[in-house]
């Protein structure tokens, strides 16, 4: 009887174990399947905001129309302060506007940190790993700070 209950025990364990890691493998794959995107970058001298309509494909300067360069919140080094509500307007017309953590750095990377919106879907932003995205005309390395999908 004892071992009996200790098996059963033993499975329920095992499969409330199982749970986070099935959960955290669907999260993996959701990040694999990048749609449209937006990234808020750093490049050495300034900050832009990109928007990607593939972005599983976003390594290049998506060029005029797709690239808008914050000017709200500029820290002593002229890059944005990301962590705080703030907005950038596209040549396009479209406003992207974000709210990120004041902690968000301090996250692990790929963590929810915050949410957009360009005024047709709602963004689901995270902490990247700043990694360089692309290299501006001027030789700036442009590395992603945040990503919204």
């Amino acid at each position: 009887m004892f071992f009996s209950k200790l098996a059963i025990a033993a499975t329920f364990l095992a499969t409330a174990l199982a749970g986070p890691l099935v959960a955290s493998n669907d999260e993996g794959a959701q990040l694999a399947k990048r749609a449209n995107g937006v990234h808020l970058l750093n490049c050495v001298t300034y900050s832009a905001v990109v928007y990607c309509a593939d972005d599983s494909n976003c390594s290049f300067n998506p060029g005029p129309g797709n690239q808008c360069i914050p000017k709200d919140h500029l820290n002593s080094n002229g890059l944005e302060s990301w962590e705080q509500s703030g907005s950038c307007r596209f040549d396009t017309g479209t406003t992207f506007s974000w709210t990120i953590q004041s902690n968000a750095q301090s996250q692990a990377n790929y963590a929810i940190v915050g949410s957009g919106t360009n005024g047709f879907q709602g963004f689901t932003i995270r902490k990247d790993d700043q990694h360089v995205m692309y290299t501006d005309g001027n030789g700036h390395a442009c590395r992603s700070i945040y990503y919204a999908l």
